[in-house]
């Protein structure tokens, strides 16, 4: 194995617990290890799974993380990920003192990697852990990750393997929030990036799909109301393109959107569709 992807891990004791007895872990030869000999071997990708009976929902597989970064590779949310880049300077503002230690930032249900490789290309100085409980959609981060720099692993977000207050700031884009957790892992200065679809996300297939969709309205507020209700919010912009897509782009997309997970996408007429809505919510707020 290349010692770079093992490299990474060489400072594990700083932010991994053992997810089965909460001790530290550290790096052991090729595995992450504890002091009760609980063990975690890193596979030849560059990631270790500390979720060994994690379950994933049969949606997210191999073909539908394809299918994002495809969609993700042409460019269509990259609005998006310049806006989340925008944002982790200012609510990575480390105002602590650190004892020159490298601030941490931690993204949350990664998918297939797609963000903590770009907050890592653009913050070199900083450790980023990312994690997804879809052992499909971390292997393939890891194996995109040239620079062999984020620490990628198969987690749960509802028993995080991390340390107590050893995260400056928190990544979550469009994926779940949970709350106590968050707290527990980030410092007490620490902040979060929380990232949430617009009003107006995905509008053109909605329409398409409306008779197929069990709730017609697409708001996100409470997710935003919950969220402030927990966190002191610092900012909040919306970001939002209308975008030309190709008639096979629009069937990848259709393929790979939770909006229609639960729909009959050969029963739509996709020609219909020659642009797309991308817009999203970013807020940016401390513990």
């Amino acid at each position: 194995m290349n010692p770079a992807k093992i490299a990474r891990f060489g400072d594990s004791e700083r932010y991994f617990i053992c997810p089965i007895c909460h001790d530290a872990l550290h790096l052991d030869g090729t595995s992450l290890r504890c002091a009760d000999r609980h063990t975690f071997d890193i596979a030849k990708q560059g990631y270790v799974n500390l979720m060994p009976a994690a379950k994933q929902s049969p949606f997210y597989n191999k073909e539908s993380f394809a299918n994002r970064a495809r969609i993700l590779e042409a460019g269509y949310y990259d609005h998006i990920r310049d806006a989340v880049l925008d944002a982790i300077p200012s609510a990575a503002d480390f105002a602590g003192p650190y004892s020159g230690e490298r601030p941490a930032i931690l993204d949350v249900g990664c998918g297939e990697g797609f963000y903590s490789r770009a907050v890592q290309r653009a913050n070199p100085q900083v450790d980023v852990l990312a994690f997804d409980i879809s052992k499909d959609s971390i292997q393939q981060a890891a194996r995109e990750d040239t620079g062999m720099a984020v620490k990628w692993f198969v987690g749960n977000l509802a028993d995080l393997p991390v340390r107590d207050g050893a995260i400056d700031c928190v990544l979550d884009v469009f994926s779940p929030i949970n709350t106590a957790e968050f707290h527990r892992v980030m410092k007490d200065d620490a902040v979060v990036v929380k990232v949430v679809p617009g009003t107006h996300h995905d509008e053109q297939l909605r329409e398409l799909a409306r008779e197929q969709l069990r709730n017609t309205d697409y708001s996100n507020e409470h997710v935003i109301e919950q969220f402030c209700g927990h966190f002191d919010v610092l900012s909040m912009r919306t970001v939002s393109q209308t975008l030309a897509m190709p008639p096979a782009d629009v069937r990848t997309f259709a393929h790979m959107t939770p909006l229609l997970f639960n729909a009959d996408i050969d029963a739509l007429d996709l020609t219909q569709i020659s642009e797309l809505t991308i817009e999203a919510r970013i807020i940016v707020a401390r513990k």
